[in-house]
């Protein structure tokens, strides 16, 4: 909670210079907040990849899910060619060197520049699954990270902190979920945890499961789970990051998101500090035990 309270603060420093720079420097400057203020009124263009099984569940979870904005479909083609018109946001899946897609929204317009209210912006840009040998399971959790983003939109047309912070902004908030019980696929462990391929209990209200197990508590909505998974690229190098999120299963709220680095074998998932470090800010509270 600590640290959340201090990333707070300096995003609010941060803020107050923007608007020092804003007041005094030579031209206007427009915040993200600013610029992202015309959101609601403009289409999103979801964009589909090619990957048929990819596009089904995309279409369906869309047309399920998305509330925050009119949205349309599109293919590749007409994102290239529309992706510069600021009268579109686009929700698409973007890749980096590393070997990631992320499931990113970026408002079109010419190249990005804070002194124009129409210009490119990157909105959120959230880890979706590696580029190759993917293991499935990010169909799983798509509703979660469409949820997911969407949470962020709403929040950042008020908020300045999550502007700047990013999905970090979410951090810090395990306690208020304290008798909710936290579950990890095994895969997702890395390979500082002892017996990982074995273990049971993580500690106290933190369970490892196989990934079927937790998938189908997520599934299931079950309302007492929070599911725990990594997103990482099939190999680790200089560049690539593992990210770590924590979801609730019923709402699809996330309570904990951290990357990283992943330059070796076996340093994939939660590590054992990290475990640790879940358990002291989780704080689990056993109902059952206390009475």
């Amino acid at each position: 909670m600590k640290s959340r309270w201090i990333k707070y603060l300096a995003a609010s420093a941060l803020a107050l210079l923007c608007a020092g720079l804003t007041a005094f420097g030579q031209g206007r400057i427009y915040t993200r907040k600013a610029r992202l203020a015309d959101f609601q009124t403009k289409t999103t263009k979801v964009v589909l990849s090619g990957d048929s099984i990819l596009d089904i569940a995309l279409r369906e979870e869309v047309r399920r899910r998305w509330r925050i904005s009119p949205f349309e479909f599109c293919d590749s083609e007409d994102f290239e060619a529309q992706k510069n018109d600021a009268s579109y946001y686009f929700l698409y899946l973007s890749q980096d060197g590393s070997g990631m897609a992320y499931l990113t929204l970026m408002k079109g317009g010419n190249d990005e520049s804070f002194r124009s209210i129409d210009s490119k912006l990157e909105v959120v840009r959230i880890p979706f699954s590696p580029v190759v040998i993917s293991s499935g399971r990010e169909l799983v959790y798509l509703s979660a990270l469409l949820d997911i983003v969407q949470v962020f939109v709403e929040e950042s047309l008020t908020s300045t902190a999550s502007n700047i912070l990013g999905l970090s902004y979410y951090n810090g908030n395990l306690s208020k979920v304290r008798k909710k019980k936290i579950y990890v696929a095994r895969e997702d462990l890395d390979q500082s945890v002892a017996d990982r391929d074995s273990v049971d209990r993580l500690a106290p209200g933190v369970f490892a499961v196989d990934d079927f197990t937790a998938d189908s508590l997520f599934t299931a909505g079950a309302p007492d789970a929070l599911i725990a998974f990594s997103i990482a690229p099939a190999s680790p190098s200089r560049g690539a990051r593992c990210y770590n999120l924590i979801v609730a299963a019923d709402t699809n709220d996330l309570y904990y998101y951290q990357s990283h680095a992943y330059r070796k074998p076996g340093k994939r998932g939660f590590s054992k500090s990290e475990i640790k470090a879940i358990r002291k800010e989780h704080g689990y509270k056993d109902e059952k035990r206390k009475k």
